[in-house]
């Protein structure tokens, strides 16, 4: 027997509660900007060229649907293969606009996508493609020279996933983690990825990594220098890069030997309110790459700079005239910049812990674990040096030309969340976006042109990266 509804049940405030079978989305915004940007640069293209995976069922339903599928959950902010039903009401307006038939609205879909790639020769098919990809929008931008930086992530795994292992881990001691190492161009691009066991150092085989980066740059781009942090001060390192001609500043860890030589610092130079610096040359290293180096060291006064970078001299602490300063201390082989030059240039570094809190909250970066190590890696790529760096371009030169360069958090609140109305009038397909503001539909009218003017396709005549 039909129960009798209570009307008072459907009302709010007065107002009747009804359902609606109509194309609505909450992600009109997305739907229309990123639609119209992956249509411009011919991204289907790209996918169905560069893909390391191959469907061969009749009833397969596409890769280039899948892939859309993974993009449109970070979009919207997923971090789990679950998230995909994030953007799920309404998938008839986003399959519209993105103009796709289908598209995945299981988890599983996806995983058992990239459960595919299965060995590690798959996965650095997959990471060809995507530093093919970085390479063509930096070289769109007609960035011939950047400085090169690299950096590490301890990415923290809850379940049994192959090479997460306990190494170090400073926000959950004891997990399992992996601990890819990235490469990143001084303009933002992250141009090379490798994913690692959690148990290895962060300079764990930079060497190589190096040398793999360098060569997808490509003879043409000019590394202007090369910046790391602590963990990348290897001696063994440094000598490969002087073997090379790179010119490099790299944050050195304040040791027992490099303690007492800042303490014995008389020669200090004031920079500024709070602020000195200085310089020495030591001898570091072990074995055949033992050499006399130029260090470069900064102390702030945490009585005038509260906030300083840095850290203490543990041996000297307690001592009146140390215990007050924190110290930044840094090697290099540029013997054409002065001191303060040198300790500018290592600040611009700073950037890449927005791109790794950018990657982690925005993209998923830490989230997107399979069961398969090479599968793992794939997926990290796809949403670095493919995603990332698409949404990066799309930032740097359509939504934010001449402003500070936004998160995806803040794209995605800014310019994706649109109600809109999918419809018809005669044969012509119509999205009507829920937007009264004039102001913000001159914006919004404004991007779009902006977008259909990009002079750029991605190349997709190139051999397909899976030949032999």
């Amino acid at each position: 027997m039909k129960q009798k509804q209570c009307k008072k049940v459907q009302e709010v405030n007065q107002v009747k509660i009804e359902f609606t079978n109509k194309s609505i989305t909450a992600w009109g915004g997305m739907a229309c900007q990123i639609g119209k940007y992956l249509e411009v640069i011919d991204f289907r293209g790209w996918v169905e060229n560069h893909f390391p995976i191959t469907e061969t069922s009749p009833f397969a339903k596409g890769i280039y649907e899948k892939a859309l599928g993974q993009f449109l959950t970070v979009l919207v902010g997923g971090s789990r293969f679950g998230h995909l039903s994030w953007w799920g009401h309404g998938i008839e307006a986003v399959s519209k606009m993105f103009d796709v038939a289908w598209l995945p609205c299981s988890a599983s879909t996806l995983t058992r996508f990239w459960g595919k790639i299965k060995t590690q020769g798959m996965a650095e098919k997959m990471g060809d493609a995507g530093r093919q990809l970085a390479k063509t929008l930096w070289e769109w931008e007609s960035i011939g020279e950047d400085n090169l930086n690299f950096d590490s992530s301890v990415l923290t795994r809850y379940g049994d996933q192959p090479g997460a292992k306990k190494g170090y881990n400073p926000k959950k001691h004891g997990r399992n983690s992996h601990h890819p190492i990235l490469a990143f161009l001084g303009s933002g691009y992250i141009v090379n990825l490798w994913n690692r066991s959690g148990n290895v150092s962060s300079a764990h085989r930079i060497t190589e990594f190096f040398d793999a980066t360098v060569a997808s740059l490509g003879s043409g781009f000019r590394i202007k220098r090369i910046l790391c942090d602590a963990g990348f001060f290897i001696s063994r390192f440094m000598a490969h890069l002087e073997a090379q001609k790179h010119l490099y500043i790299i944050s050195a860890p304040l040791s027992t030997s490099s303690q007492k030589r800042i303490y014995q610092i008389q020669d200090w130079r004031r920079l500024c309110w709070g602020i000195e610096i200085a310089e020495f040359e030591m001898v570091c290293g072990e074995g055949p790459y033992r050499d006399l180096r130029r260090f470069v060291v900064v102390r702030q006064d945490t009585g005038r700079k509260p906030k300083a970078a840095g850290k203490q001299l543990s041996l000297f602490k307690e001592l009146d005239d140390c215990k007050k300063y924190r110290y930044s201390f840094m090697v290099t082989n540029d013997r054409g910049l002065s001191a303060e030059e040198v300790w500018s240039e290592y600040r611009t570094r700073a950037n890449d812990e927005n791109i790794f809190k950018d990657l982690k909250e925005g993209y998923g970066f830490s989230a997107f674990s399979l069961a398969n190590f090479w599968a793992t890696e794939a997926v990290m790529v796809m949403n670095t040096l493919v995603f990332h760096n698409l949404m990066h371009y799309l930032n740097r030169n359509i939504l934010n030309p001449k402003q500070p360069q936004k998160q995806l958090k803040t794209l995605r609140s800014q310019h994706f969340i649109l109600p809109a109305l999918l419809g018809k009038s005669a044969r012509t397909w119509i999205l009507r976006l829920g937007v009264q503001c004039k102001k913000q539909r001159g914006k919004i009218r404004h991007l779009l042109e902006r977008i259909i003017k990009i002079p750029h396709r991605l190349n997709c005549n190139a051999v397909a990266l899976g030949g032999s």
